[in-house]
């Protein structure tokens, strides 16, 4: 029988997923508007590459929670 925290955990893992593409889209934005190509350039090496990474890091790790939530134990 499924109980009512696995649903509750799931949402708010999804949630956390939406979250975290949204933050995505934002920093890669953000980089693109940028006024010159070095700012461009500086904030892909400074701010986007790491952030992206983290970001993309949290969402897997979201994923496999999850993941691990629904499986049969």
């Amino acid at each position: 029988m499924i109980e009512l925290p696995q649903f509750v955990l799931a949402f708010f893992g999804l949630l956390f997923c939406a979250g975290d593409v949204a933050a995505l889209g934002f920093l890669l934005t953000w980089q693109e508007r940028a006024p010159t190509p070095s700012q461009r350039r500086h904030r892909l090496l400074r701010g986007v590459l790491p952030g992206a990474a983290l970001l993309i890091a949290l969402l897997l790790l979201a994923f496999v929670q999850i993941m691990l939530l629904w499986s049969k134990r």
